[in-house]
């Protein structure tokens, strides 16, 4: 199959996507032709992403773990997963792509992944490549179900891994956040929180009682990590760690993911975790006051280059294990004794020393975007301000967000209908209070393995794997950010700008009395309360 790519050659001889050129092989590509790849949490946003590129670049075959969810049976799951927008492109080049995906019951929170003995005799017998995606990524999951999934399952399936027969890589999928108590995060394993084998008993013995405890105290018990999510991924890279030292490890972490930049579409995403949540909520109206520093650095990353990560990462890995391997030594009985392979390489893929954006720019861009292509289902009209000070903070909350929700709600009481904004705004509030560690954190992240990796990418490769944050100009991204998100997590079609546009007019008019209506009668308040003060002082 011929793929298709734009580039263009800047002053400093760096590729850009801006010329078509028409590319069949490269090393990276080579690699991956033809292989049967093992991918869990491939209904996933990084996870489809990944199935998305595999196939387009002609692998075998995938094996995908997926199990039954909300009322749905695995194989509806994946046929909602393959309907998405994400494989329109591969459907027009591939019709038959499906016939190249076997589908595999599992479940990460059962043990062995709740794998049949049939499926894992499959597995071993013919997967050569696993990518391991999948992980419970709810910051406020609880201890023992997230210990089961991220920490248990990745050592479980590593154990289905020790047994493949033809293995040649395992990428683990892990965040720059893992050791979010160090200032400075490098390319290398950090002593974990606790012993990954014992909180796997641990959890494994708990009754509910014990459980139920645990969740009351689970704050205390992991501190200073600051959520289950970010704890388990800790334990589980000691996991790895411990196994890198038998299998053809890579792990990559990356920060915080948004939609796409260019693959297979750009501005698609799929959830509204981290800062889609946050943009999302602030082009509806919705958020109006946040708890951040503006001139933190935003340490963003675009799904797609996440993805080419992953892949060249993997090659690379491959190939170090293949012939940078030490020759074999000879014991004193003369037999050949076989040296050790080469140590588990971690690739921090972020932005903020290369292409660094401040959240202030972030604000800054995406409301002059979206003054552009508002979504017309709004609640209101952006109205965004930030503030570090966390009284401040819960000052404006009750000013801009819980006041008027109350309003909107005695309204909505008043002519019979059910009041909804208050839920929406405990929701929102609750959304805000697991990103603030975060969003006012400061971390250094050290990332020489990754910029050695993207140098020792050919031309080509560099052309079909973009991974080189420093070419994302922010201003473009964000036009095509925004309007991703209007897109595909809004679900407007462009159809309907200009009917939005003309609403967002009248909502401002209609904004700028209330706020007239609204301070004057927060002043009158003000006056009364001052002169009730005054009569009692005299």
């Amino acid at each position: 199959m011929v793929l298709r790519a734009t580039v263009e050659t800047s002053h400093n001889n760096e590729l850009t996507m801006t010329e078509e050129r028409k590319i069949t092989t490269t090393p990276v590509m080579e690699f991956y032709r033809d292989k049967c790849v093992l991918i869990t949490g491939g209904t996933g946003f990084i996870g489809r992403l990944l199935i998305e590129k595999l196939l387009r670049i002609n692998v075998r075959q995938i094996i995908l773990l997926s199990r039954p969810k909300k009322g749905k049976t695995v194989q509806e799951r994946c046929d909602d997963l393959f309907g998405s927008v994400v494989f329109m492109n591969l459907k027009k080049d591939c019709p038959t792509f499906v016939e190249r995906v076997k589908l595999v019951d599992a479940d990460l929170q059962h043990p062995s992944l709740g794998l049949s003995e049939e499926s894992i005799e499959y597995i071993v017998n013919n997967a050569q490549i696993v990518l391991h995606a999948a992980s419970d990524v709810r910051f406020d999951q609880a201890l023992k179900k997230a210990i089961e999934v991220n920490v248990r399952g990745t050592r479980d399936l590593l154990r289905i891994a020790e047994k493949i027969v033809n293995l040649e890589l395992f990428v683990y999928i892990s965040t720059a956040y893992s050791n979010c108590p160090q200032a400075v995060i490098k390319e290398q394993f950090y002593t974990p929180p606790s012993d990954p084998e014992k909180m796997i008993q641990l959890v494994e013995a708990m009754d509910e009682r014990f459980e139920e405890h645990m969740n009351k105290t689970v704050n205390e018990f992991i501190h200073p990590w600051p959520n289950t999510y970010v704890y388990t991924k800790a334990l589980t890279e000691d996991i790895v760690r411990q196994y890198g030292e038998l299998l053809p490890l890579a792990v990559v972490r990356p920060s915080i993911v948004i939609a796409t930049n260019e693959e297979p579409i750009s501005g698609w995403t799929d959830n509204i975790y981290g800062l889609n949540g946050v943009i999302a909520g602030v082009a509806l109206g919705i958020i109006r006051i946040m708890h951040v520093d503006d001139k933190n650095k935003a340490d963003i990353i675009p799904a797609d280059i996440v993805v080419n990560a992953v892949l060249a990462a993997g090659w690379e890995t491959y190939v170090e294990r293949k012939l940078d391997r030490p020759l074999p030594v000879a014991k004193s009985n003369g037999e050949l004794k076989g040296a050790e392979k080469p140590r588990t390489k971690i690739y921090n893929c972020v932005t903020g020393n290369d292409n660094p954006i401040s959240y202030e720019k972030i604000y800054e861009y995406s409301i002059e975007v979206g003054k552009h292509c508002p979504p017309k289902k709004s609640l209101w009209i952006v109205c965004h301000n930030t503030t570090q000070n966390k009284y401040l903070y819960e000052f404006y909350k009750l000013l801009y967000h819980l006041l008027p929700a109350f309003l909107i709600d005695t309204y909505l009481r008043a002519i019979r209908r059910t009041p909804r904004i208050m839920d929406l705004y405990r929701k929102v509030h609750k959304f805000a209070t697991v990103i603030a560690y975060f969003a006012n954190g400061k971390w250094a992240f050290e990332n020489e393995n990754m910029k050695n990796l993207r140098e020792r990418l050919t031309p080509d490769d560099q052309i079909m794997f973009p991974c080189n944050i420093k070419k994302i100009e922010w201003t473009d991204y964000f036009w095509t950010y925004i309007h991703g998100l209007r897109k595909h997590i809004a679900n407007e079609p462009l159809e309907n700008l200009n009917e939005a546009i003309k609403r967002h007019k009248q909502m401002r008019i209609v904004h700028f009395f209330i706020l007239v209506a609204y301070y004057s009668l927060l002043a009158l308040l003000a006056f009364y309360l001052c002169k009730a003060v005054g009569m009692l002082v005299f």
